[in-house]
């Protein structure tokens, strides 16, 4: 299905795979369905040119989650009130990225950008920005990142880092709230408050912890200068 796809794995397919010499059996897409389709395979590959370090994708708004629901919905939306087969729907969009590609030959970042910049407003209409939290809150989603992968298997590298985050961003929320004039004990009950809501969050609300800029998060957690936090 192509809501399982990871942007990267939606990538790799795009560009892999042969394009079919004539289009599969299927209605054809609407004009506003077309250009939902074509902006979809524009973040697919902003959010792949991201991942890669590309300075002219990163100045472009974050698409690794929020570009990969967009793609997730249209393609399901392409599909189920579309008309359209899951092989009509790739074929499209095969077709889009060879003809983003073929413009692009003289100026990727230019080309990247009059792709992308378009598909901004229909991406916000569709998947809202992604909130930028606080401390306490930074400290609850990595929390419960933590106890996720804990709860997978054995403590692992990646299991303890997260862990040492957690920590270290629990520890800066207290001191912030103690420095704003709290009590030590108020501090520790605002923490657990932020995990409790973010918890429920995760549990009732489409996206969960994904509709957070979770990238700020490792930011704020980031080594004091001159010291190991």
């Amino acid at each position: 299905m192509l809501r399982s796809l990871t942007p990267a794995a939606l990538i790799l397919a795009l560009l892999t795979a042969p394009v079919a010499a004539a289009p599969s059996p299927s209605a054809a897409p609407d004009a506003a369905l077309k250009a939902d389709l074509h902006c979809a395979a524009a973040f697919a590959i902003a959010a792949s040119e991201q991942a890669r370090g590309s300075a002219a994708a990163l100045a472009l708004p974050p698409l690794a989650v929020r570009g990969k629901r967009f793609f997730a919905d249209v393609g399901a939306r392409a599909v189920a009130q579309g008309g359209m087969t899951q092989d009509a729907v790739r074929d499209l969009l095969v077709a889009e990225v060879t003809a983003m590609q073929r413009r692009a030959a003289a100026d990727p970042d230019r080309e990247l950008a009059a792709e992308v910049r378009p598909c901004l407003a229909r991406l916000d209409a569709a998947v809202p920005p992604l909130q930028t939290p606080d401390l306490a809150q930074c400290a609850a989603i990595l929390t419960l990142a933590w106890e996720e992968e804990r709860a997978k298997g054995p403590d692992g590298t990646g299991v303890r880092d997260l862990q040492t985050l957690a920590q270290v961003l629990s520890t800066r929320a207290r001191g912030a709230i103690i420095a704003s004039g709290k009590s030590g004990d108020s501090a520790d009950a605002a923490v657990e408050a932020a995990r409790d809501a973010m918890r429920a969050e995760a549990a009732s609300r489409p996206g969960g912890v994904d509709n957070y800029d979770i990238a700020h998060c490792y930011d704020l957690a980031a080594p004091d200068a001159k010291s190991h936090y």
